[in-house]
């Protein structure tokens, strides 16, 4: 992987459907995708192939066990997380994976000026996040930031409404 490439990391990429778009989109960006599922991973995998897409891979790992792998000059320049699990029932609430130590995390694996795009269709998992964004020291939410890509998720197709923030590194 050359190192000044701009790396694009969208966290739970299921069958890859956006992330094969947005490489499609950007050939000059390298975009990594992780999702738990191997079945998923697999999907994916043959879905950037089939599109010809070499700048596009996808993993088989949990999202802070593969960041916490890569070599340390390996930074993001845009993380994606788009409709994660919201756990709703509040004692699940401890696996919701944007959480403030998950930020202070990956702060240390972006760019300053890095943009982390989140969707949900679960308002109170967004009112969460973006309160408790105004609070970190690391990202900053910005809500004149344009949204660079739209593609109709399953989950987004499903949902009656939902919501999308853009955080900056600071």
């Amino acid at each position: 992987m050359p190192p000044a490439a701009t790396i694009v990391l969208e966290i739970g990429s299921a069958h890859g459907h956006f992330l094969v778009r947005y490489a499609g989109e950007n050939p000059q960006k390298l975009c990594v995708g992780v999702d738990l599922r191997g079945e998923r991973v697999e999907r994916a995998k043959r879905k950037a192939e089939r599109a010809k897409l070499p700048h596009c891979h996808f993993i088989r790992a949990e999202a802070r066990e593969l960041i916490e792998c890569l070599p340390p000059e390996v930074n993001f320049a845009e993380v994606w997380v788009l409709f994660p699990d919201p756990w709703p029932k509040k004692r699940h609430h401890k696996n919701r994976l944007l959480q403030p130590e998950f930020f202070d995390f990956l702060a240390k694996r972006t760019q300053p000026g890095a943009r982390l795009f989140f969707r949900t269709d679960f308002a109170e998992y967004f009112h969460e996040v973006a309160a408790f964004l105004r609070t970190l020291k690391t990202w900053q939410p910005d809500p004149a930031a344009p949204w660079p890509m739209e593609h109709e998720t399953i989950f987004q197709a499903r949902a009656p409404s939902y919501q999308s923030l853009v955080a900056v590194r600071t």
